[in-house]
């Protein structure tokens, strides 16, 4: 049996991946460098992927410092051993932490910048990312408050001058003072437990408190009412009650939290131990995701704002922020895409041009670059926005199984059928059968009593009492299975739905102005108008869209309350029948309206 082939790939067809080390110790990297020599090359392949943007490249998962040597040693064409992966973004990041500490410990920063990259592919989560690594979560936190010393600090740490321990204890003071502080350390060579001493490991800064610091003036924490606690390089202005300093500061940042909440889906409070880097997304730019997909973030549950809480820029607030790294690279990535698309067909209809010039295109005519977007533009709904869409589909539901008799009859045989009795609500059904089947008042918890009171049903309300069951299953039913309803019974939304305040209020800002350019109502109140309205509170903004002179509301429904349409194998002609006879509309209008009083 023939050894398998080890495939290989050219040195300068691979490139440098997402790799957090930046500093190669000289002397480990000369003692790899002389055991490639010895062996006349490189046994161990390295791991790789394909490119996620380039064409015919490779990225580095594991291995960097091999192909270094390799490059260095043997040239651009030598045949590198490599094992090919179709690892994910935050599964690259992980292997790269991993891979490096195991085979030359890169230093505690350099982990930290990994780690910190890992965190933002895996939304904030630090248990999941902690898990990843191998780590327990304050270990993951300890890593990541070292990202809060100053690049010289950093530098310090990453060539083994200081100790870990100088490090942590540096990350608490303002950036400035870090760099004064390590002078002093590495001229000194201060001991860890020395510094300690000096810092004071919990001061606070009172110049970087957001809150009313009059209290702390005669504070017995005050550093400067025990300046002799202290070494003079930390001054005066520090607070000694660190539990104390971070509620006054807290209060002041939810404070300061609230009225964003009405305007944004996300309002994150983020401190120094979450690593946090904002992640802006816009239409245009490097990190673009298109004008169409823009406006679909807007009103997804991961757009949002932060409001720091970290020493020196407490109460800083950056906007139009994605929480959701992987979902942002990914649009990212198709607008390139569908950019690259588009300028290939415009060279091929160049190309291929002949004889007099074509009639210029409509100017409504899409490109494909903006066919490709729009295939491709998304956006997660707000919890809140999905409960509200899912009661007011199972109310549509109910209304249409009042008002077609044949399709009702053919749902309870199904629910039956499939042994789904405990969709059925009892609740809405008394509701609705009460209403439908006046004078008599139906609801008891005795059989015998419920019989008595169904036996006294006039005989020509019995058929909308049963179509009521039915109707009630649409409150019990699964969402997959509502979903299924929807299309059985070809719900048309804008029959159902109108643009109400009670929707809106559901929405933040941002969300209702994302929906403004969605059903165009901000063409139609135009754009300085919109601009005004948008600039005064959320109640005075839905008003002005509830009330644009000229806007057609009727069938103005969000694309986020459609449901999803998929073709199922019924067999239906979408009329709606009882024994081969046109329902009359007017004959079941009243047993709709029972259902709708009853939701």
């Amino acid at each position: 049996m023939q050894d398998q082939v080890q495939p290989t790939l050219k040195v300068r067809q691979i490139v440098s991946g997402p790799n957090h080390r930046t500093y190669y110790d000289p002397r480990k990297m000369v003692e790899l460098e002389e055991g490639l020599l010895a062996a006349g090359r490189v046994t161990q392949p390295i791991q790789v992927r394909p490119h996620p943007t380039r064409e015919s490249a490779w990225e580095i998962i594991a291995g960097e410092r091999r192909w270094r040597a390799a490059g260095k040693l043997f040239g651009d064409d030598y045949d590198m051993p490599v094992v090919i992966s179709d690892a994910t973004d935050a599964e690259v990041r992980a292997l790269g932490i991993i891979e490096n500490h195991y085979r030359d410990d890169p230093s505690d920063v350099e982990q930290a910048r990994g780690a910190a990259d890992l965190l933002q592919f895996n939304r904030g989560d630090k248990e999941q990312t902690a898990k990843q690594l191998g780590w327990g979560v304050e270990t993951l936190e300890r890593r990541l408050l070292l990202l809060n010393c100053a690049a010289d600090v950093q530098a310090a740490l990453i060539e083994r001058r200081i100790k870990l321990g100088h490090a942590e204890l540096l990350a608490g003071l303002p950036q400035d003072r870090q760099v004064k502080v390590l002078a002093g350390v590495l001229e000194h060579k201060v001991p860890v437990e020395v510094l300690k001493k000096q810092l004071g490991q919990f001061a606070k800064r009172l110049a970087d408190a957001i809150f009313d610091t009059a209290q702390c003036v005669g504070c017995p924490h005050n550093s400067a009412q025990q300046a002799a606690l202290f070494d003079e390089t930390i001054g005066e202005g520090f607070c000694q009650h660190p539990t104390h300093f971070d509620e006054l500061t807290m209060a002041a940042l939810e404070a300061k939290a609230v009225p964003l909440r009405e305007q944004f889906p996300v309002v994150r409070i983020v401190g120094a131990s979450d690593a946090f880097v904002p992640l802006p997304v816009g239409p245009d730019g490097e990190l673009g995701v298109g004008t169409e997909q823009y406006a679909d973030c807007k009103a997804c549950a991961n757009f949002g704002c932060s409001v720091s809480a970290v020493p020196g820029s407490y109460g800083r607030v950056d906007e139009s922020l994605c929480f959701d790294a992987q979902c942002h690279s990914t649009k990212v990535a198709e607008r390139r895409r569908a950019e690259r698309e588009a300028a290939k067909a415009a060279t091929a209809t160049s190309d291929t041009s002949e004889g007099p010039r074509s009639a210029p295109a409509q100017r409504d005519t899409p490109t494909p670059a903006a066919k490709a977007q729009a295939k491709h533009t998304s956006s997660q709904t707000p919890a809140r926005v999905a409960q509200y869409r899912t009661e007011r589909w199972r109310t549509w539901v109910a209304n249409r199984l009042m008002a077609d008799p044949s399709r009702n009859h053919r749902v309870l045989a199904a629910l039956i059928a499939s042994s789904s009795m405990l969709a059925f609500n009892p609740l809405k059904f008394t509701e609705a059968a009460s209403k439908l089947a006046k004078p008599a008042k139906f609801g008891t918890n005795s059989f015998k009593g419920a019989l008595e009171l169904a036996d006294a049903f006039e005989g020509s309300k019995l058929p909308a009492v049963v179509q009521a069951v039915t109707a009630s299953a649409a409150y019990g039913v699964s969402q997959s299975d509502l979903e299924v309803l929807l299309n059985y019974l070809e719900v048309d939304e804008a029959r159902h739905f109108k643009l109400c305040a009670e929707y809106l209020e559901l929405l933040t800002v941002s969300e209702l102005a994302s929906l403004a350019d969605e059903l165009k109502l901000r063409k139609a109140m135009g754009d300085s108008a919109f601009k005004k309205a948008r600039a005064g509170t959320k109640a005075k903004f839905i008003e002005a869209l509830l009330n644009v002179a000229g806007f057609e509301y009727g069938g103005a429904v969000p694309k986020a309350l459609r449901y999803p349409r998929r073709k199922y194998r019924f067999c239906s002609d979408g009329s709606s029948t009882a024994n081969g006879a046109p329902t009359p509309a007017v004959a079941q209008s009243d047993s709709a309206d029972a259902v709708e009083d009853a939701a």
